[in-house]
């Protein structure tokens, strides 16, 4: 059986786009963010994550697209979903755009699957895994749109998930070297990856932007319909990953150098931590944002509620940004041992 409601589409598109951007994140922490010895050190570490990510992007996406199929066939049988492909292929550019996908995800795993991309066959991956991510603006209502809208919303997707890619995707492969690497390794890391993440940043607020231009146009569609609120709700998320970010590049990372070193980088770790957690939910809306109608296309009068919910996610990360940034105790320095002590490398 092949459950094909809103909320199970969502979840397959939000979580495929999810693995996409730790698959291409994860690639260009290892080409970007780590020096020749670090990343032959934690090779094996960031291939699991690579190959842990492709297969859940394939899997997600092959489900989504038969569950495409049973609801274009108006069925919940797999075989008579299947019989609906050959139709929907000819049909929905949406449909042979995300067969498309499919096929560049299993050149990944096989390049994937010999071990540890280095090298030649590292910068292929790396190439494809961009690709297959930067598919997604022809999966959704960039690539309905027509008009002006249909020139910029592409281009402006792109640049979009290309900063969401390197810094939301980058997450998991800066965890495992704040968990386990050298003071110098996680140094080096954390000071490239905190100046490509400004430029992340940058992406995805102007990307945002764009697409908030022509697919919200105003107050009232962002606070009036649905489709509004969702993006309301996505931004102030975003503000709150940018509070927790600020705190990390601003206060932890430079007490590294200090007393408290060992105090700083396990709070670096919770902070990392939450991030990543926040940007799970951040794309979990945007997936779920691909199956509402846009707000531009709504006749919509203003709300004043809506704001409130999204100031107080703001206030809590603020909280919570303060919190990691407090001074640190002289019981935590000897709770967690002499300042200078260091995580064994891999």
């Amino acid at each position: 059986m092949i459950f094909t409601g809103p909320v199970t589409l969502a979840l397959l598109h939000a979580t495929g786009v999810t693995a996409l951007l730790v698959l291409f994140g994860t690639f260009a922490f290892r080409a970007w963010m780590l020096d020749l010895a670090a990343a032959g050190a934690f090779a094996r570490a960031l291939w699991q994550v690579e190959t842990i990510a492709a297969v859940a992007a394939m899997v997600c996406s092959a489900a989504w697209f038969l569950a495409e199929a049973a609801l274009l066939g108006d069925t919940r049988s797999l075989a008579q979903a299947i019989a609906t492909v050959p139709a929907m292929l000819h049909y929905l550019g949406f449909a042979r755009a995300l067969l498309i996908r499919l096929g560049v995800l299993v050149l990944v795993l096989a390049g994937l699957a010999p071990g540890p991309a280095q090298g030649g066959r590292g910068t292929v991956l790396f190439v494809l895994a961009g690709a297959a991510l930067g598919i997604e603006p022809w999966l959704g209502h960039a690539g309905a749109a027509g008009g002006m809208a249909g020139a910029v919303l592409p281009g402006a997707e792109l640049i979009h998930l290309a900063g969401a890619a390197i810094w939301f995707g980058g997450l998991p492969a800066l965890l495992a070297v704040l968990h386990r690497g050298t003071p110098a390794t996680v140094g080096r890391a954390l000071r490239r990856f905190s100046a490509a993440s400004v430029v992340a940043v940058i992406a995805i607020a102007a990307g945002g932007a764009a697409q908030g231009w022509f697919l919200v146009g105003n107050a009232a569609g962002l606070s009036g319909t649905g489709y509004g609120r969702a993006v309301l709700l996505k931004t102030a998320l975003f503000a709150a990953v940018l509070a927790l970010a600020g705190v990390n590049r601003l206060v932890l990372m430079p007490r590294l150098d200090s007393a408290g070193a060992a105090v700083a980088r396990a709070r670096l770790r919770g902070s990392v931590a939450i991030e990543a957690a926040l940007g799970l939910t951040i794309v979990l809306t945007a997936g779920w944002l691909a199956g509402l109608a846009p707000a531009a296309d709504q006749a919509a009068a203003a709300r004043a509620w809506p704001w409130l919910p999204a100031a107080l996610i703001v206030a809590a990360a603020c909280a919570g940004a303060a919190w990691f940034a407090r001074p640190v105790a002289v019981s935590e320095i000897q709770i967690s041992g002499v300042a200078n002590d260091s995580p064994p490398g891999c």
